[in-house]
């Protein structure tokens, strides 16, 4: 199920509705950023609310967190450098969180309600 779509990320909800994948869309993609074209991240959504709470703060805070969804561990530092690509993240993310409340698959917490 599409959940959002920019025009270098693409949000969708994953078979089993267990987790969301953000990936980047080949076509959309400048031929300087070619490299990353087969990134992707699987966010399992029972950390969904840590990566949103995190999502608008500190570069190298986004950064690791997404290193533990990557497919390429290596390309990560270039997303979270990129000012565009970074961008378009968090803005299909939040599109991506307010479609997921909206289907009922996900349930936002307080910040201080998360365990983990």
């Amino acid at each position: 199920m599409l959940l959002a779509q920019g025009k270098v990320w693409r949000v969708s909800l994953a078979r089993g509705a267990e987790s969301v994948l953000l990936g980047i869309l080949r076509e959309g993609l400048p031929e300087d950023l070619g490299e990353m074209r087969d990134l992707r991240f699987e966010v399992p959504l029972s950390r969904w609310n840590r990566l949103l709470k995190h999502l608008l703060s500190d570069r190298k805070l986004v950064g690791g967190m997404l290193l533990d969804f990557a497919s390429q561990k290596d390309l990560v530092a270039g997303v979270v450098a990129n000012d565009r690509l970074l961008a378009e993240l968090q803005r299909v993310v939040l599109e991506a969180t307010a479609a997921l409340v909206e289907a009922g698959a996900l349930v936002l917490t307080p910040a201080g309600a998360e365990s983990s």
